[in-house]
This record gives structure tokens, C-alpha cells and sequence, in this order.
């Protein structure tokens, strides 16, 4: 039989589910991506540690906030359960503002008047605050203390996978940016077609 161009639309069901399908196996990535034994090596010198801690630390930095705020829970666990509680609801706003983010991606309220960085700050005010007037500031800095150096170390000694092309090593021993590769394949393309 023709159909005469109509065309059998897929359920919003099965959109939804295609959709959270998607996003775990996203996450699945990220986690194995981040986590990776692989992909740990010791920088050259102390100016190409400081350069891949600074690069990973824009790159997983939502990992890195995940760690700390599990382990300043963790801290709060066992004798501060209202604080903990009080961290949560105000995790739940921050994530309810990071899907208003998502829902609305063009909204010029959320964008220009609500900041990321406005809201962030705000955050952590609130959070501060509120340890401080239930005496659980000693659990913020044992959560920081535990953790600052752990996101260092994975800072420090984690290579990126987006930033170094397979096993081309530059002179610094740092493997070589896919940007100079490419620069480099460019100009080998241009000089031999010349």
C-alpha cells in the first residue's frame, strides 16, 4: 500500500526513553573517562603541571565539585544530620536552576540576570552560612582537607584525552595538542601539493 507521504511518528515515550538511554550512557563515559587508570601520567616539569592541573581543572570541574560535596556529606553524616539535610534541599535548588539551565537554554533571564557565577556564589554563601551557624564549619574544612589534595593529584597527574593525539610526543615529552598536529598536517598538505 502507498502511504502517501505520511510518515508514523515515534511515541513521546519512546523519545523520553531514547533520551534517558542516552544521557546514562553520557555518563557512563564521563565516569570511565575520568576515572580512567590509563590515563594518569607524571608531567615533565613543574610548568606542565601546572598547565595540565589548570586545563583539568576547567574540564572536570563538576566532577571535582561532586567529590568534595560527597565528602563534605560524608563528614556530616555521622553527628550533623540536620546540616546534612539542610545540604541536600540546597543541592536539589542548585540542580532545579541547573535544569532550568538545560530546559531554557536561550532565556535571557537565566543567562544575563542569573549568572552561573551569581548563582554559584550565592550558593556558597548559603552553604557557608549555614555551617557556620550550626558549628559544622571543622566538617567543611576536614571535607576540604580530604579532598583538596585528591582533586590536586587527579589534576596534576590525569592527561586529557581531547587535548594529546595518539603517541606523538613533542620535546617537552607532553604529547603533542591535536590542534598542532592538524597545523602540522596542513602544512605538509600545502608544500606537497605545491
Amino acid at each position: 500500500m502507498a502511504s502517501y507521504g505520511a510518515m508514523l511518528r515515534r511515541s513521546s515515550l519512546a523519545r523520553a526513553t531514547e533520551a534517558v538511554a542516552e544521557r546514562a550512557r553520557t555518563t557512563r563515559k564521563a565516569i570511565s573517562r575520568f576515572a580512567r587508570p590509563q590515563a594518569f601520567a607524571c608531567p615533565s616539569d613543574a610548568e606542565a603541571a601546572a598547565v595540565r592541573a589548570v586545563r583539568n581543572v576547567a574540564y572536570f570541574r563538576l566532577h571535582y565539585a561532586l567529590v568534595l560535596w560527597v565528602i563534605l556529606l560524608a563528614t556530616l553524616a555521622t553527628s550533623r544530620r540536620a546540616s546534612m539535610v539542610f545540604l541536600m534541599a540546597t543541592s536539589k535548588v542548585a540542580l532545579f536552576y541547573g535544569a532550568l539551565l538545560r530546559a531554557f537554554p536561550n532565556s535571557a533571564l537565566l543567562r544575563r540576570i542569573l549568572d552561573r557565577r551569581l548563582v554559584l556564589a550565592l550558593f556558597l554563601i548559603v552553604i557557608v552560612v549555614e555551617l557556620a551557624l550550626t558549628d559544622a564549619i571543622k566538617h567543611l574544612l576536614l571535607a576540604l582537607a580530604i579532598g583538596a589534595p585528591l582533586v590536586l593529584l587527579h589534576a596534576v597527574f590525569r592527561v586529557r584525552d581531547d587535548l594529546v593525539a595518539g603517541e606523538d610526543v613533542s620535546s617537552s615529552g607532553e604529547a603533542a595538542p591535536l590542534s598542532e598536529k592538524k597545523e602540522k598536517e596542513e602544512a605538509d598538505l600545502e608544500s606537497g601539493s605545491r
